[in-house]
């Protein structure tokens, strides 16, 4: 994929002044959350050493924010990277923000040793498909998710 940005991107590590910034992301990928909630979740987050959560600054604004985890698996000897949220504020989409993110979190896999790194989407995601697909990513359906609370009914 070739995304050269318009502008400079700033990819860090999250922190809890991001909190208020990140909450209005969430809410665009149809996770809404106030600042508070977030604020506990990047504090969890923190304390997990094999999970981190990334924002990109575009001329110094937030304007995305991704999170992965590694996962130890019994059936391999390396562990997998999985990135469990990303998203781009609307307004800044198509101009390397993304990439940047994906390309930080895959560097940071390699680092770390991980044979894998993979990414759930929902099938309405058209665009995130198609930007998954040509940051290379490739498409394995079948997946089985099961609820543990009739809160979680709505996310599958």
């Amino acid at each position: 994929m070739t995304s050269t940005p318009e502008h400079r991107v700033t990819i860090r590590v999250a922190g809890q002044r991001d909190a208020e910034a990140i909450a209005p992301l969430l809410g665009q990928l149809g996770y809404p959350a106030s600042s508070l909630e977030l604020g506990e979740r990047l504090e969890r987050l923190a304390d997990h050493p094999d999970a981190e959560v990334l924002v990109a600054e575009l001329d110094g604004q937030l304007v995305g924010v991704a999170a992965y985890q590694l996962i130890d698996l019994l059936e391999r000897p390396d562990p997998q990277c999985r990135i469990t949220a990303l998203v781009v504020d609307d307004r800044y989409r198509r101009r390397g923000v993304a990439f940047a993110l994906v390309h930080t979190i895959e560097e940071s896999a390699r680092d770390l040793g991980c044979f894998r790194l993979e990414v759930t989407t929902r099938t309405e995601r058209a665009d995130a498909r198609a930007f998954y697909s040509a940051a290379g990513f490739e498409e394995r359906p079948h997946r089985l998710v099961k609820p543990l609370s009739p809160d979680t009914l709505a996310d599958l």
